[in-house]
């Protein structure tokens, strides 16, 4: 059978874009190499934009907390305490999220197949060959939402400069009285790991501990170990333990062929500084789908899809890796100009729940800390 469109990689990215390509009535495949529902090692956070992009589906059956108050730590001293007093993110697990959100795009109509590793991708005429394990599908466009080694950006010749960060993280089942003290609120350490941080997410039942940095030559295991022991966790039971790489968005690069683009982390939008990818996975499946609709229905072409990645994701992203930049070298100096000035912090958290940009977070860096020098 042919397929209008061929999404590989049921994450975020690919299940978004299928979706809204379904239920405009085109014929989807969406392919995923492993049994799902997966585990997927991820901090889980669905904040508020998350929410706001992916309008009228309701995610309340899968949110496992309601996350109001947020404690930044430098190398575990000098707690600051950021209370908004209500929820501005919710936690969920990846395996639960990603999920649901495939089998929303197959209730629209996409048909889904998993455990199918597409193993080959070939162009003939105007059309490509999907090659899995099993069996051979054809399709006019492909999209490759495959991840941070994605196949499908190899087969079309995209994102060969990519730079990696690298999180670990532990699913912890913690003692009652932990995880009745941790409900509703996220610990966040900056300062025990250079070019990252650590965090505490209180996913209902358990606790989600990690590490990330964008700094080669780290032992992640160790620094993680050392993160659980000053959480007080140690004694904690350990669910699931993985690791992952996190592709740094805030480059612009071609995301696309004439009949072939890449979404989420096979394009490597990945925040710079919080190391968050659900939002953009789900934003440039949500343009990949417009644009292919666009492109189905005879206007105009793929590159239209690159454009607006470029202006309406990677701008903001660009802001972020210069944030980064200030921000990694100098957690000291900038936890202390927090806990004089709190309402950097919380301008930080309204970015990730999107109420303010990194332009102006930015902004406040220049004005706050003269002494450094800014490059844009």
């Amino acid at each position: 059978m042919k397929f209008d469109v061929i999404v590989v990689g049921a994450g975020p990215s690919g299940a978004f874009t299928a979706y809204n390509l379904a239920k405009n009535d085109y014929q989807v495949l969406l392919l995923e190499k492993e049994s799902l529902p997966r585990y997927k090692s991820c901090g889980g956070a669905v904040s508020l934009k998350v929410k706001e992009i992916i309008g009228d589906i309701d995610l309340n059956n899968i949110i496992e907390d309601e996350v109001t108050k947020v404690v930044f730590t430098h190398n575990f001293q000098q707690p600051i305490d950021i209370d908004f007093y209500k929820p501005f993110t919710y936690m969920a697990m990846r395996d639960k999220f990603d999920n649901f959100l495939v089998k929303k795009a197959k209730k629209a109509g996409a048909k889904v197949i998993d455990s199918s590793q597409v193993v080959d991708l070939t162009r003939y005429d105007n059309q490509y060959r999907v090659k899995t394990e099993q069996e051979i599908f054809t399709t006019e466009y492909i999209v490759g939402a495959d991840g941070v080694k994605s196949l499908i950006a190899k087969k079309l010749g995209l994102m060969n400069d990519l730079e990696y960060g690298v999180a670990y993280e532990k699913e912890l089942k913690a003692g009652e009285e932990r995880l009745v003290m941790q409900r509703g609120i996220i610990h966040l350490d900056y300062g025990m790991i250079a070019d990252g941080y650590g965090w505490v997410f209180p996913k209902g039942n358990n606790l989600s501990v990690g590490v990330g940095t964008f700094k080669d030559g780290i032992s992640l295991k160790k620094k993680l170990d050392v993160y659980i022991k000053e959480e007080g966790l140690s004694d904690s039971q350990v669910i699931r333990a993985k690791g992952h790489l996190l592709p740094i968005g805030g480059d612009k690069r071609q995301l696309n062929t004439e009949l072939g683009l890449v979404v989420g982390d096979a394009a490597g939008l990945v925040d710079p500084l919080s190391g968050e990818g659900i939002f953009y996975a789900l934003k440039s499946g949500l343009l990949a789908s417009q644009v292919l609709d666009s492109v189905l229905s005879g206007r105009g072409s793929l590159d239209e899809y690159t454009e607006l990645v470029n202006q309406q994701i990677l701008t903001e992203l660009k802001k972020a890796k210069l944030v980064s930049k200030i921000f990694f070298p100098f957690t000291k100096v900038a936890h202390k100009l927090f806990s004089k000035k709190e309402w950097i912090l919380k301008q930080l958290i309204k970015i990730i729940y999107g109420e303010e940009s990194y332009d102006d977070l930015y902004s406040s860096f220049k004005a706050e800390l003269p002494f450094l020098r800014f490059k844009s």
